[in-house]
Protein backbone atom coordinates (compact mmCIF):
# COMPACT_ATOMS: atom_id res chain seq x y z
CA UNK A 1 0.00 0.00 0.00
CA UNK A 2 1.18 3.57 -0.79
CA UNK A 3 0.59 6.35 0.76
CA UNK A 4 0.84 10.26 -0.52
CA UNK A 5 0.79 13.19 1.57
CA UNK A 6 -0.81 13.99 4.91
CA UNK A 7 0.73 17.19 5.46
CA UNK A 8 -1.80 18.87 7.69
CA UNK A 9 -0.09 18.04 11.08
CA UNK A 10 3.10 20.43 9.63
CA UNK A 11 0.85 23.16 9.77
CA UNK A 12 1.18 23.13 14.00
CA UNK A 13 5.07 24.09 13.72
CA UNK A 14 4.14 27.33 12.33
CA UNK A 15 3.91 30.94 14.82
CA UNK A 16 3.03 34.71 13.96
CA UNK A 17 -0.76 34.22 12.17
CA UNK A 18 -2.67 36.90 11.48
CA UNK A 19 -5.65 35.33 12.33
CA UNK A 20 -7.05 33.50 15.33
CA UNK A 21 -5.13 29.94 14.88
CA UNK A 22 -4.47 27.28 16.36
CA UNK A 23 -1.19 28.08 17.99
CA UNK A 24 -3.04 30.61 19.66
CA UNK A 25 -5.33 28.25 21.15
CA UNK A 26 -3.82 26.54 23.68
CA UNK A 27 -6.06 24.32 25.02
CA UNK A 28 -6.93 23.05 21.43
CA UNK A 29 -3.30 22.61 20.41
CA UNK A 30 -2.85 19.85 23.28
CA UNK A 31 -5.75 17.95 22.69
CA UNK A 32 -4.82 17.87 18.98
CA UNK A 33 -1.55 16.31 19.95
CA UNK A 34 -3.29 13.51 22.50
CA UNK A 35 -6.09 13.03 19.47
CA UNK A 36 -3.56 12.17 16.97
CA UNK A 37 -1.51 9.39 19.17
CA UNK A 38 -4.64 7.69 19.49
CA UNK A 39 -5.33 7.92 15.65
CA UNK A 40 -2.05 6.73 14.92
CA UNK A 41 -2.52 3.75 17.92
CA UNK A 42 -5.86 3.10 15.79
CA UNK A 43 -7.63 4.41 19.28
CA UNK A 44 -10.90 5.39 16.95
CA UNK A 45 -13.39 6.22 20.24
CA UNK A 46 -10.33 7.74 22.24
CA UNK A 47 -9.50 9.40 19.59
CA UNK A 48 -12.75 10.90 18.69
CA UNK A 49 -13.42 11.92 22.25
CA UNK A 50 -10.28 14.53 21.46
CA UNK A 51 -11.58 15.09 18.09
CA UNK A 52 -14.82 16.37 19.21
CA UNK A 53 -13.31 18.39 22.04
CA UNK A 54 -11.23 20.52 19.35
CA UNK A 55 -14.30 20.88 17.62
CA UNK A 56 -16.06 22.35 20.26
CA UNK A 57 -12.66 24.79 21.11
CA UNK A 58 -12.89 25.98 17.50
CA UNK A 59 -15.65 25.10 15.50
CA UNK A 60 -15.04 27.14 12.43
CA UNK A 61 -11.34 25.59 12.35
CA UNK A 62 -10.69 22.96 9.39
CA UNK A 63 -8.62 21.26 11.89
CA UNK A 64 -11.29 18.82 13.60
CA UNK A 65 -12.62 17.76 10.20
CA UNK A 66 -9.41 16.92 8.91
CA UNK A 67 -8.54 15.10 12.10
CA UNK A 68 -11.94 12.64 11.61
CA UNK A 69 -10.49 12.18 8.02
CA UNK A 70 -7.52 10.60 9.59
CA UNK A 71 -9.48 8.40 11.88
CA UNK A 72 -11.67 7.01 9.85
CA UNK A 73 -9.30 6.22 7.48
CA UNK A 74 -6.65 4.48 9.87
CA UNK A 75 -9.32 2.98 11.66
CA UNK A 76 -10.93 1.14 8.48
CA UNK A 77 -7.00 0.62 6.78
CA UNK A 78 -6.94 -0.20 4.15
CA UNK A 79 -9.51 1.90 2.85
CA UNK A 80 -11.56 0.95 -0.53
CA UNK A 81 -13.03 3.38 -2.12
CA UNK A 82 -16.39 1.49 -2.27
CA UNK A 83 -16.88 1.37 0.72
CA UNK A 84 -18.88 3.45 3.21
CA UNK A 85 -15.96 4.54 5.75
CA UNK A 86 -14.70 5.92 2.46
CA UNK A 87 -17.44 8.10 1.49
CA UNK A 88 -17.57 9.33 5.11
CA UNK A 89 -13.57 10.21 5.23
CA UNK A 90 -14.33 12.21 1.77
CA UNK A 91 -17.55 14.26 3.23
CA UNK A 92 -15.13 15.28 6.18
CA UNK A 93 -12.16 16.43 3.53
CA UNK A 94 -14.86 18.28 2.34
CA UNK A 95 -15.93 19.94 4.73
CA UNK A 96 -12.38 20.71 6.03
CA UNK A 97 -11.37 22.07 2.24
CA UNK A 98 -15.03 24.45 2.48
CA UNK A 99 -13.72 25.83 6.37
CA UNK A 100 -10.09 26.60 4.41
CA UNK A 101 -11.54 28.05 1.36
CA UNK A 102 -13.21 30.67 3.79
CA UNK A 103 -9.58 31.33 5.61
CA UNK A 104 -7.87 31.77 2.23
CA UNK A 105 -11.08 34.12 1.25
CA UNK A 106 -9.59 36.17 4.18
CA UNK A 107 -6.59 35.91 3.48
CA UNK A 108 -5.14 34.08 0.76
CA UNK A 109 -1.56 34.09 2.25
CA UNK A 110 -2.92 32.61 5.56
CA UNK A 111 -0.30 29.91 5.42
CA UNK A 112 -1.72 27.63 7.89
CA UNK A 113 -4.94 27.37 5.19
CA UNK A 114 -2.40 27.20 2.35
CA UNK A 115 -0.67 24.18 4.60
CA UNK A 116 -4.62 22.80 4.80
CA UNK A 117 -5.34 23.32 1.23
CA UNK A 118 -2.11 21.34 0.11
CA UNK A 119 -3.10 18.36 2.62
CA UNK A 120 -6.66 17.48 1.16
CA UNK A 121 -5.47 18.28 -2.59
CA UNK A 122 -2.41 15.82 -1.60
CA UNK A 123 -4.53 13.28 -0.25
CA UNK A 124 -7.52 13.48 -3.60
CA UNK A 125 -4.33 12.99 -5.04
CA UNK A 126 -3.74 9.82 -3.77
CA UNK A 127 -6.83 8.18 -4.16
CA UNK A 128 -7.41 9.33 -7.77
CA UNK A 129 -3.60 7.71 -8.96
CA UNK A 130 -4.64 4.12 -6.60
CA UNK A 131 -8.45 3.90 -8.61
CA UNK A 132 -6.69 4.37 -11.95
CA UNK A 133 -8.09 7.95 -12.18
CA UNK A 134 -4.56 10.01 -13.50
CA UNK A 135 -6.09 12.83 -15.11
CA UNK A 136 -8.07 13.77 -11.78
CA UNK A 137 -5.06 12.55 -9.83
CA UNK A 138 -2.75 14.76 -11.67
CA UNK A 139 -4.90 17.88 -11.50
CA UNK A 140 -5.26 17.27 -7.56
CA UNK A 141 -1.46 16.72 -7.49
CA UNK A 142 -1.50 20.18 -9.43
CA UNK A 143 -3.67 22.27 -7.34
CA UNK A 144 -1.47 20.48 -4.20
CA UNK A 145 1.86 21.97 -5.54
CA UNK A 146 0.70 25.28 -6.10
CA UNK A 147 0.62 25.40 -2.01
CA UNK A 148 3.85 22.98 -1.41
CA UNK A 149 5.95 25.83 -3.20
CA UNK A 150 5.91 27.81 0.05
CA UNK A 151 7.08 25.16 1.75
CA UNK A 152 10.17 24.89 -0.20
CA UNK A 153 11.14 28.77 0.97
CA UNK A 154 10.87 27.43 4.61
CA UNK A 155 13.09 24.68 5.83
CA UNK A 156 14.76 27.22 8.40
CA UNK A 157 11.24 28.32 10.35
CA UNK A 158 10.96 24.49 11.29
CA UNK A 159 12.26 20.37 10.65
CA UNK A 160 8.84 19.82 10.11
CA UNK A 161 9.02 21.28 6.87
CA UNK A 162 11.67 18.63 5.79
CA UNK A 163 8.61 16.36 5.55
CA UNK A 164 6.94 17.85 3.13
CA UNK A 165 9.89 18.92 0.88
CA UNK A 166 11.80 15.90 1.56
CA UNK A 167 8.77 13.86 0.07
CA UNK A 168 8.23 16.27 -2.94
CA UNK A 169 12.26 15.74 -3.55
CA UNK A 170 11.88 12.32 -3.64
CA UNK A 171 9.04 11.21 -5.44
CA UNK A 172 9.18 14.13 -7.89
CA UNK A 173 11.90 11.66 -9.27
CA UNK A 174 10.96 8.46 -8.57
CA UNK A 175 7.29 8.47 -9.40
CA UNK A 176 7.50 9.08 -12.88
CA UNK A 177 9.86 6.71 -13.16
CA UNK A 178 7.42 3.71 -11.70
CA UNK A 179 4.35 5.36 -13.33
CA UNK A 180 5.61 5.95 -16.99
CA UNK A 181 2.22 8.03 -17.70
CA UNK A 182 2.93 10.71 -15.48
CA UNK A 183 5.66 11.96 -17.31
CA UNK A 184 4.33 13.89 -20.16
CA UNK A 185 2.25 15.62 -17.26
CA UNK A 186 5.51 16.52 -14.68
CA UNK A 187 7.45 19.15 -16.79
CA UNK A 188 6.11 21.66 -14.94
CA UNK A 189 7.36 20.64 -11.38
CA UNK A 190 10.36 22.06 -10.34
CA UNK A 191 13.02 19.00 -10.57
CA UNK A 192 13.49 16.91 -7.77
CA UNK A 193 16.64 15.46 -6.07
CA UNK A 194 16.32 11.66 -4.44
CA UNK A 195 19.32 11.69 -2.31
CA UNK A 196 18.54 15.27 -0.57
CA UNK A 197 14.87 13.89 -0.40
CA UNK A 198 15.86 11.15 1.48
CA UNK A 199 18.33 13.29 3.96
CA UNK A 200 15.49 15.83 4.76
CA UNK A 201 13.14 12.73 5.13
CA UNK A 202 15.69 11.22 8.15
CA UNK A 203 15.81 14.76 9.56
CA UNK A 204 12.04 14.61 9.81
CA UNK A 205 11.92 11.41 11.52
CA UNK A 206 14.12 12.89 13.83
CA UNK A 207 13.88 15.81 14.72
CA UNK A 208 10.09 16.61 13.99
CA UNK A 209 7.42 16.70 16.49
CA UNK A 210 4.12 16.02 14.64
CA UNK A 211 5.46 14.95 11.42
CA UNK A 212 7.96 12.00 12.53
CA UNK A 213 5.69 9.17 12.55
CA UNK A 214 5.11 10.49 8.82
CA UNK A 215 8.24 10.32 7.91
CA UNK A 216 9.16 7.33 9.57
CA UNK A 217 6.55 5.43 7.60
CA UNK A 218 7.73 6.95 4.18
CA UNK A 219 10.95 5.86 4.68
CA UNK A 220 10.09 2.53 5.88
CA UNK A 221 8.39 1.87 2.88
CA UNK A 222 11.04 3.40 0.70
CA UNK A 223 13.92 1.59 1.10
CA UNK A 224 11.88 -1.33 1.18
CA UNK A 225 10.20 -0.86 -1.97
CA UNK A 226 12.25 1.39 -4.27
CA UNK A 227 15.52 1.45 -2.92
CA UNK A 228 15.74 -2.34 -2.01
CA UNK A 229 17.62 -1.88 1.71
CA UNK A 230 15.03 -3.84 4.02
CA UNK A 231 17.66 -3.63 6.85
CA UNK A 232 17.63 0.28 6.57
CA UNK A 233 13.80 -0.25 6.10
CA UNK A 234 13.59 -2.30 9.45
CA UNK A 235 15.12 0.66 11.62
CA UNK A 236 11.92 3.03 10.51
CA UNK A 237 9.44 0.29 10.68
CA UNK A 238 10.31 -0.78 14.27
CA UNK A 239 10.47 2.31 15.05
CA UNK A 240 6.86 2.91 14.42
CA UNK A 241 5.47 -0.19 16.29
CA UNK A 242 7.06 0.92 18.99
CA UNK A 243 5.59 4.63 19.03
CA UNK A 244 2.20 3.01 18.30
CA UNK A 245 1.87 -0.72 19.52
CA UNK A 246 -1.87 -0.88 18.75
CA UNK A 247 -1.53 -0.31 15.08
CA UNK A 248 -1.35 -3.23 13.33
CA UNK A 249 -1.09 -1.57 9.77
CA UNK A 250 2.53 -0.63 10.95
CA UNK A 251 2.95 -3.99 12.31
CA UNK A 252 2.52 -5.71 8.79
CA UNK A 253 4.99 -3.13 7.30
CA UNK A 254 7.72 -4.54 9.80
CA UNK A 255 6.96 -7.70 9.37
CA UNK A 256 8.07 -7.00 5.93
CA UNK A 257 10.68 -5.13 6.40
CA UNK A 258 12.49 -8.18 8.81
CA UNK A 259 11.54 -10.75 6.23
CA UNK A 260 12.76 -9.20 3.44
CA UNK A 261 16.28 -8.51 5.41
CA UNK A 262 15.78 -12.39 6.45
CA UNK A 263 15.53 -11.70 9.92
CA UNK A 264 12.97 -14.62 9.80
CA UNK A 265 13.19 -15.22 13.70
CA UNK A 266 12.34 -11.44 14.53
CA UNK A 267 8.93 -11.54 12.40
CA UNK A 268 7.42 -14.69 13.44
CA UNK A 269 5.84 -13.49 16.24
CA UNK A 270 4.53 -10.53 14.13
CA UNK A 271 3.26 -12.84 11.32
CA UNK A 272 1.89 -15.55 14.21
CA UNK A 273 0.02 -12.30 15.61
CA UNK A 274 -1.09 -11.45 11.83
CA UNK A 275 -2.74 -14.64 11.58
CA UNK A 276 -5.39 -14.64 14.37
CA UNK A 277 -6.47 -11.06 13.07
CA UNK A 278 -10.42 -10.46 11.94
CA UNK A 279 -9.61 -8.23 9.27
CA UNK A 280 -9.58 -10.49 6.07
CA UNK A 281 -6.21 -7.64 4.43
CA UNK A 282 -4.24 -8.28 8.17
CA UNK A 283 -4.66 -11.96 7.72
CA UNK A 284 -4.20 -12.58 4.31
CA UNK A 285 -0.59 -10.29 5.37
CA UNK A 286 -0.10 -12.77 7.83
CA UNK A 287 -0.34 -15.82 5.42
CA UNK A 288 1.54 -14.59 2.78
CA UNK A 289 4.47 -14.14 5.03
CA UNK A 290 3.84 -17.58 6.30
CA UNK A 291 4.53 -18.62 2.95
CA UNK A 292 7.76 -16.28 2.58
CA UNK A 293 8.59 -17.83 6.48
CA UNK A 294 8.18 -21.31 4.54
CA UNK A 295 9.80 -20.78 1.12
CA UNK A 296 12.95 -18.90 2.15
CA UNK A 297 13.95 -19.97 5.75
CA UNK A 298 12.83 -23.23 5.62
CA UNK A 299 12.71 -24.21 2.40
CA UNK A 300 9.59 -26.24 2.55
CA UNK A 301 7.76 -25.52 -0.53
CA UNK A 302 4.98 -27.74 -0.11
CA UNK A 303 4.03 -25.74 3.30
CA UNK A 304 4.88 -22.43 1.48
CA UNK A 305 2.43 -23.10 -1.83
CA UNK A 306 -0.52 -24.13 0.96
CA UNK A 307 -0.01 -20.54 2.56
CA UNK A 308 0.18 -18.65 -0.13
CA UNK A 309 -2.77 -20.41 -1.69
CA UNK A 310 -4.77 -19.69 1.37
CA UNK A 311 -3.61 -16.13 1.24
CA UNK A 312 -5.04 -15.86 -2.55
CA UNK A 313 -7.92 -16.97 -1.28
CA UNK A 314 -8.93 -14.82 1.78
CA UNK A 315 -7.54 -11.60 -0.66
CA UNK A 316 -10.37 -13.12 -3.46
CA UNK A 317 -12.66 -10.23 -2.76
CA UNK A 318 -10.10 -7.32 -1.77
CA UNK A 319 -10.25 -3.97 -4.00
CA UNK A 320 -7.28 -2.45 -5.15
CA UNK A 321 -4.88 -1.30 -2.12
CA UNK A 322 -4.19 -5.20 -1.14
CA UNK A 323 -2.94 -5.75 -4.70
CA UNK A 324 0.53 -5.33 -4.30
CA UNK A 325 0.73 -7.80 -1.27
CA UNK A 326 -1.47 -10.29 -3.37
CA UNK A 327 1.59 -9.39 -5.98
CA UNK A 328 3.78 -11.27 -3.43
CA UNK A 329 2.59 -14.40 -3.19
CA UNK A 330 1.69 -14.86 -6.55
CA UNK A 331 5.90 -14.32 -6.97
CA UNK A 332 5.95 -16.80 -4.65
CA UNK A 333 4.05 -19.50 -6.10
CA UNK A 334 5.64 -18.84 -9.37
CA UNK A 335 9.34 -19.38 -7.64
CA UNK A 336 7.73 -22.63 -6.10
CA UNK A 337 6.42 -23.59 -9.80
CA UNK A 338 9.65 -23.17 -11.55
CA UNK A 339 11.89 -25.30 -8.61
CA UNK A 340 8.56 -28.01 -9.31
CA UNK A 341 9.43 -27.53 -13.53
CA UNK A 342 6.56 -26.55 -13.94
CA UNK A 343 6.94 -23.66 -16.46
CA UNK A 344 3.55 -22.88 -17.32
CA UNK A 345 2.48 -22.65 -13.88
CA UNK A 346 5.61 -20.23 -13.24
CA UNK A 347 4.17 -17.87 -16.72
CA UNK A 348 0.75 -17.68 -15.16
CA UNK A 349 1.50 -16.36 -11.74
CA UNK A 350 4.71 -14.23 -12.93
CA UNK A 351 1.86 -12.76 -15.35
CA UNK A 352 -0.65 -12.31 -12.25
CA UNK A 353 2.32 -10.45 -10.18
CA UNK A 354 2.83 -8.02 -12.77
CA UNK A 355 -0.28 -7.19 -13.31
CA UNK A 356 -0.92 -6.66 -9.58
CA UNK A 357 2.52 -5.61 -8.16
CA UNK A 358 3.17 -1.61 -7.64
CA UNK A 359 7.12 -1.82 -6.75
CA UNK A 360 10.28 -2.52 -8.99
CA UNK A 361 11.50 -5.73 -7.31
CA UNK A 362 8.48 -8.13 -8.29
CA UNK A 363 7.94 -6.44 -11.39
CA UNK A 364 11.92 -6.69 -12.53
CA UNK A 365 11.93 -10.51 -11.01
CA UNK A 366 8.17 -11.80 -13.27
CA UNK A 367 9.53 -9.57 -16.20
CA UNK A 368 13.00 -10.88 -16.48
CA UNK A 369 11.31 -14.90 -16.17
CA UNK A 370 8.59 -13.82 -18.79
CA UNK A 371 11.60 -12.62 -21.34
CA UNK A 372 13.48 -15.60 -21.20
CA UNK A 373 10.53 -18.34 -20.84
Amino acid sequence: MKYWVIFFVILISFKGFAQKKLLEEQAALEVVKKGLFYIYNTDQRKAEQYIQTVEELMPHHPVAPMMRALNTNWSSNPLETDSEAFQQLMNYLQLSLERTKNYLKRDPEDIEAVFFAMAIHGWLAQFYDEDGQTFKAFGAAKNAYHYMKTGFELLNESPEFYFSTGLYNYYRVVYPEVNPVYKSFVWFFRDGDKKLGLSQLDYASNYALFTKAEASMYLAHIYLRYEDQPEIAVKYSRRLVEMYPNNTFFKVNHAESLLAAERFDQALPLVELLLEQQKDFYRMSGEIFQGVYYEKHLANLKEAKSWYKRSMVTGENMGPRADNKKSLACAGLARIARAEGDDEGARRYYRDALKLAQYDKVKDEAKEYLRNH
